[in-house]
């Protein structure tokens, strides 16, 4: 089995992680094909840090899964996921405790299932499952923010609308004096639109993305056990 390689940006959030800024920042070699474990462990000891705290940081990082691509929607985040490798499926108690902490992270009920292997947690366009794999089993975490999506089309319909209706009114003749005021009309309301999706989206990605890697390194812990 191929040891774990660790990219530049995973190994400076363990060094963060194991040092909480207490310690000083290691230099890192440039080694294109990432650092194993044992490097790193190595790597602290020379600048004071115990290995054991830069182990316990790897596994919180591994614990977090791996986070897919963001989804956008004229450069906005509009979706959010996460995918974790779960040391083993769940009992039926253990699913309970999960699905009392997505009720908790997220303050919604929400809706439980279970079909074959695969159960399932969902409210609106968060879905959270645990499911089989090649491997073993997996948590994966997904969700859209579907009002943006539909407050970005509403914005392009606007800017384009602007632009149909002026130039209408520009090729009938009619002085500019009353073609701007459809032009502000319409393109006013798709700028508020896009601009409120501009404020809020990126500060939503962000919370998404902190909650699955709680709930993500909550669910590897519970399952860690016996």
């Amino acid at each position: 089995m191929t040891e774990r390689r660790y990219g530049e940006d995973e190994v400076r959030e363990i060094f963060s992680l194991a040092t909480t800024g207490d310690a000083r920042d290691p230099s890192l070699p440039a080694e294109s094909g990432g650092l194993t474990l044992d490097e790193l462990q190595r790597i602290a000891e020379q600048v004071g840090i115990e290995p054991a705290r830069v182990a316990h940081a790897a596994a919180r990082l591994d614990a977090r899964g791996t986070p897919a691509p963001v989804r956008r929607s004229f450069g906005l985040p509009i979706g959010v996921s996460r995918v974790v490798d779960l040391p083993r499926a769940p009992t039926d108690r253990e699913w309970e405790l999960l699905v009392s902490q997505f009720r908790t992270t997220f303050e919604t009920q929400g809706q439980s299932t279970t079909t074959g292997g695969l159960r399932e947690w969902s409210v609106g366009s968060l879905h959270i499952s645990v499911e089989p794999t090649e491997r073993g089993e997996q948590l994966r975490l997904t969700t859209l923010k579907e009002d943006a999506q539909i407050l970005n089309g509403f914005s392009a319909l606007m800017s384009g609308m602007a632009v149909v209706m002026g130039g209408v009114v520009a090729s009938a003749g009619q002085p500019w004096g009353k073609v701007l005021p459809i032009l502000g009309m319409f393109g006013g309301l798709g700028l508020m639109s896009f601009t409120a999706n501009l404020v809020r989206l990126p500060g939503w990605a962000r919370k998404r993305e902190r909650q699955m890697e709680a709930l993500a390194e909550y669910a590897v812990k519970l399952l860690s056990g016996s």
